[in-house]
């Protein structure tokens, strides 16, 4: 994904859906990426959720997320 609009519709579509949270981090870390397929950024941030688990996105897509996420409402 990128195009901007299509990396936003698709976290937000997998917000909705519940493969990804609607919870705050209770920590996050910051590095290098573990080798996935993005070759546009360098940095991966990896989320502990509050429940258990944790997630791990690219430095943009964590952006979109945190800042989506509360906003997300079933229509």
């Amino acid at each position: 994904m990128n195009d901007p609009d299509e990396l936003l519709h698709g976290i937000r579509q997998k917000i909705l859906d519940g493969t990804l949270p609607k919870q705050d981090c209770r920590m996050t870390w910051y590095g290098g990426g573990t080798g996935g397929i993005c070759v546009a950024c360098d940095v991966e941030v990896e989320c502990d959720l509050p429940n258990g688990g944790a997630i791990r996105l690219h430095r943009a897509c964590y952006d979109i997320w945190a800042a989506e996420w509360p906003t997300c409402e079933a229509v």
